[in-house]
Formats: structure tokens, sequence, C-alpha cells
């Protein structure tokens, strides 16, 4: 369940992640092309308000006609030219002009102004060297304050394409941090999943498995061995007069004792297919799958001996003067269809038979005892 959830934050996140980076790229689309298009109308204005050559040709157009007048090539009105001329000067000069313009216009603006006072061939003659100049003078400037709007231009652009290259790397560098984190997170949660299952079938003192996993696998033992055509075997495990134990050497020592007798018992049946329980108190229960006869015998012999090998002092056993087991182990065979139920109580019955019989011992169940 911790686990599809996990992946189900994990895909709406990267789904996050996708629509945030293609919004970012979309907008920058977006910005580069309003950048193209501001660099279109600034060239439109640049061009159209900012240098009007045009009125300067007019303005040339009619010195020349004032001219022609002035030698009788063609007739004209003279003030109705002079009036046009002054018009077009005026809005000519008041349009912007930056600090290096102002002072070349305002030279020629004098020379305009004195030519129309002067009224005088000569005067118009040199103004219109002075206006063509103007219109070469504004033409170059035009050309290079384009040039140096361009150049500012292509700076900007790549400025722009560097920011959104750098944006992504550093989105890119969160996400791959951010699915680093969920996997690590994901990786924690699978560990401490796998330790609660673990610690749920585990006994918490012995670190053997508990009564609920027993039940677990016991019941399931006649199927497995059905299946798999396997003789198995369940061996129940008792300390001798432990109670006598715990009232001697107190519970603390108690405790370490069943330590000790799990230790043992798990270190024996280490093997694939062996499993070993702490069914409850002093009580241990062993299962083991695919074993024989001879092979289970041989089990019960050396774990009465190795139990008897810790040398554990009993001062208050009544029958050795350190700690040992008795035992009661049944054999199931395949296909016999024998109930979990009825195979633990023949167990048990042959535990109780050791007991009986002077304990530190085993007994095997034979069928019809």
């Amino acid at each position: 369940m911790i686990n599809n959830f996990l992946k189900s934050i994990t895909v709406r996140l990267i789904i996050l992640v996708c629509t945030v980076l293609a919004t970012l790229i979309y907008s920058s689309f977006l910005f580069n092309t309003q950048i193209d298009n501001l660099k279109k109308q600034v060239d439109n204005i640049y061009f159209g308000n900012l240098i009007p050559i045009v009125k300067l040709q007019i303005i040339l157009d009619n010195y020349q006609k004032i001219i022609s007048c002035k030698t009788n090539k063609h007739p004209c009105s003279i003030q109705e030219e002079e009036k046009n001329i002054t018009q077009e000067w005026n809005y000519y000069y008041q349009a912007f002009k930056n600090k290096d313009e102002r002072v070349v216009v305002d030279t020629i603006n004098d020379e305009v102004k004195s030519s129309l006072d002067g009224n005088k061939i000569e005067n118009y003659k040199n103004i219109l060297k002075r206006i063509d100049f103007l219109i070469q003078y504004e033409t170059q400037v035009a050309f290079k304050e384009r040039k140096k709007f361009v150049e500012d231009y292509q700076d900007m652009k790549r400025y722009l394409f560097y920011s959104i290259v750098t944006i992504l790397l550093l989105s890119f560098v969160i996400i791959v941090y951010i699915i680093f984190q969920v996997i690590k997170k994901d990786r924690q949660l699978t560990i401490l999943n796998k330790k609660y299952k673990i610690d749920s079938i585990t006994d918490s003192m012995t670190k053997l498995y508990n009564r609920k996993y027993f039940d677990t696998i016991f019941d399931n033992m006649p199927f497995i061995a059905n299946a798999n055509n396997w003789k198995c075997a369940f061996i129940m495990v008792d300390i001798d007069y432990f109670k006598q134990y715990n009232d001697t050497y107190g519970h603390d020592m108690g405790d370490e004792t069943l330590k000790k007798v799990a230790f043992t018992l798990k270190e024996y049946f280490n093997k694939k297919y062996e499993f070993v329980f702490r069914l409850g108190g002093e009580e241990f229960g062993v299962v083991l799958f695919d074993i024989d006869e001879n092979s289970l015998e041989k089990c019960l012999k050396d774990m009465n001996y190795k139990i008897l090998e810790l040398e554990i002092e009993h001062k208050n056993s009544k029958i050795l003067d350190i700690v040992s087991i008795s035992m009661g182990a049944i054999i199931y065979e395949p296909h016999t269809y024998v109930s979990a139920n009825k195979l633990y109580k023949q167990a048990d019955e042959c535990l109780y038979k050791s007991k009986e019989n002077g304990r530190n011992q085993y007994h095997i169940y034979k069928g019809k005892e």
C-alpha cells in the first residue's frame, strides 16, 4: 500500500515537473517572439519618426523651387514655399534628437532662419548643401544607431537564451534531486516495511519466529509436504524445570537462559526449510521440511547434547545440576492427510512422555502408541 502511494506521488510529481518545464519553454518562446516583434516596431518607429528624412527632402525641394522662382525658370509663390519650409523645418527641429544631433541641428537651424530672412539666392544654394549634408548626417546616424540597437538586441537574445538554459539546468537538477529524495524515501520505507514484516513474525526477546508465524507455517506443513512429496517433522522443545529456575535465579537470568537456548536452536537449525519458533514461555517449536527418521533422530540427540554443553547452572533441577531440555517429535508422511491440529497433539503427547520418563530426553511418535 505504501509503495503504491509512493508510485502515485512520483507519477504526479513527474507530470507536474513536465508541465512546469513545458510552460517555461513555451513562455520563453513567446517572450523571444515578442522581442522580435519589438525589434520590428522599433525599426518602424526609428525610421518613421526618429529620423524624418522625408521632411528634410521636402525642405530641400522647397528651397530648389525658390531658387527656380528666383531665376525665373518656374512660376511659383516664394512666400508659400518659405511658409512650407518654416512648417516642415519646425516639425523636424522639434523631433527627438540625441545630444550630438542637437548640436549639428542647432547650427543649421540658425542658417535656415538666416536664409529665409536674407532672401538671397546664394544663401539658398548654401542652405541646400547644408540640408543635403544634414540628410546624409542623419542617415549615417540612423544606421549607426540601428547597428547599436541590433547589437543590443543580439546581446539581449543571447542573455535570454543563456538564462533559459540556466533555468532549465537548475530545474533539471532540482527535479533529479526531488526524484532522488523520493526514491531514497521509497527505499527507506521499503526497508522499514520489511523490518516491520520481520518484526511482526519475530519474538522480540529470543529473535526466533513467533507463535503467529508458527501457526501459518505449521498449518500449511501438510500441504507443502503433499505438494513436494516430502516427509516433514515437527519438534516440541521444553526447558526442564524452568519454573524452578526462575524461582531460584530470578526472571532476568531466566530471560538470559531463554535467549541462550533459542540461539543454540537457531544456530543448529540454520538451513533452508528449517524453522525455529518460540511457542510461548519456555516452550519452542521446530518445523523441518524434507527430512527422514534417521536425520530427525540425529537432530534430537545433537540438540540434547548442545544444550547440556551450555552448562547453565540449575541447582534446583531434579535431574541434573545444569539446564536440560525435553523434546517430543512427529514425522508427517506425504499424502496421509493428517490434520495440523492432530499432528500438534501427537507432538505434545510425545513431549509429555519425555517428561514422564525422566526428562532430558526425546520421544518420537511411532503411530499407534
